[in-house]
């Protein structure tokens, strides 16, 4: 029987979720808001490579959430902004543990010549190395601040200088500063990328939606193991309700009978459910422009970013 337990439901216990790293700048001690060391980057690769993790780039993660195949130990980087540092001081390391990788490209910052993004000579180059190169908008604008025709309007003129100097559309679509709500992501959606990318912390299981997928910053000096931990929480249909800059309610249908509940500038909360629904009523008014709320059961996570408006 104890044989037969192990046959049937071994598999199921290793069936794991998959992680989406960002990084921005490597070795720039002036922006340390965005910089991983280059010491850092090999650690987390030597870790990787020490406990067998698979690195793919996005399109073959995002052919298997769709296959619906086994998650575990699959990892994808991805790089946001084209910063020049990537191109001289990652690239190397990128290259020595034949990892793939996907870029983001700050459209305007390369075309006008920008001092610290790559030039579009050395963004085609990236393609040798197995890098996927996709787009990050024109002007790197708050989209949520834009009205519906500015954000056709940017995303067009990035769109059409990308296709233009790279010879092929890009395929997918990071939002810049992982800023986003339901109008934003409906308008980007209208160019057909294949999927996007936003900024919150989170795992990717087979249910994770393609055209939000969640992706963890790796800045400072990151433990990968700890972010390798994190887990999604399936919470179906959540709804986080805003009126007038003020969250309201929070609300979902889950199984946990408490969960931990964190607002940006109010912390965490433990909230009981109540017959299986999550209804917390926070009435917080956002502190900030950018404002993210997090809900938890141990290691598992789901996270939104809010923006006000």
């Amino acid at each position: 029987m104890i044989k037969l337990f192990y046959i049937l439901f071994i598999p199921l216990l290793l069936w794991g979720d998959a992680h989406i790293f960002v990084y921005h700048r490597f070795d720039d001690n002036r922006h340390s808001y965005t910089n991983t060391s280059t010491k850092n980057l090999i650690q987390t690769f030597e870790y990787f490579k020490k406990h067998h993790y698979k690195v793919v780039k996005l399109s073959t993660l995002v052919k298997m959430i769709k296959n619906k195949e086994n998650l575990n130990k699959v990892v994808s980087i991805t790089i946001d902004d084209s910063f020049k540092s990537f191109y001289t001081n990652a690239l190397p390391i990128f290259k020595k543990y034949h990892y793939p990788f996907d870029l983001y490209v700050y459209v305007e910052a390369t075309q006008r010549g920008f001092h610290d993004y790559m030039n579009w000579k050395q963004i085609k180059e990236l393609s040798k190395y197995g890098g996927e190169i996709a787009l990050h908008s024109y002007a790197h604008p708050h989209l949520t601040k834009l009205s519906d025709k500015e954000i056709l309007k940017d995303t067009n003129k990035s769109y059409n200088l990308f296709t233009k100097h790279m010879g092929y559309k890009p395929k997918s679509y990071a939002y810049p500063y992982g800023e986003y709500n339901l109008r934003v992501k409906n308008l980007i959606k209208k160019f057909n990328f294949d999927f996007i990318c936003n900024q919150n912390p989170g795992a990717i299981t087979d249910k994770s939606d393609i055209y939000d997928l969640d992706r963890i910053a790796m800045t400072g000096n990151v433990n990968v193991k700890n972010k390798l931990k994190i887990k999604r929480l399936n919470i179906p249909n959540l709804k986080i309700i805003v009126k007038n800059n003020v969250i309201t309610e929070i609300l979902a249908k889950t199984n946990y009978k408490t969960l931990e509940v964190y607002i940006t500038k109010k912390g965490w909360k433990t909230v009981k459910t109540n017959n299986g629904i999550l209804d917390y009523k926070p009435n917080f008014k956002l502190k900030k422009f950018r404002n993210r709320v997090i809900i938890r059961y141990n290691n598992s996570i789901i996270s939104k970013m809010i923006t006000r408006s």
